[in-house]
């Protein structure tokens, strides 16, 4: 589990994406039992997130990927956008 912050800048016509790694999950490792629920958690850190952002010269958005890696090498990869709020 894997979340990643994608910061966006417009300037003249031109877009700039960058993504970049805040925390990284482990959830399981090896043969994991057949129809067994694992619950995904994730707290996210408090000095490395902030709310979205969306203005029309720059952006702050949020994606959590959910990584599957197999013993043989293959991988699925879902990538699942989340919005952040700040409550005031």
């Amino acid at each position: 589990l894997q979340l990643v912050r994608i910061e966006t800048v417009n300037a003249e016509g031109k877009s700039t994406k960058e993504a970049t790694e805040v925390q990284n999950i482990q959830i399981g490792q090896g043969d994991i039992c057949r129809n067994f629920t694992v619950p995904l958690y994730m707290v996210f850190p408090r000095l490395f997130s902030c709310p979205s952002v969306s203005t029309p010269t720059f952006q702050i958005e949020w994606e959590v990927n959910l990584i599957i890696i197999y013993g043989e090498g293959f991988m699925i990869t879902e990538n699942f956008p989340v919005t952040i709020y700040r409550d005031i």
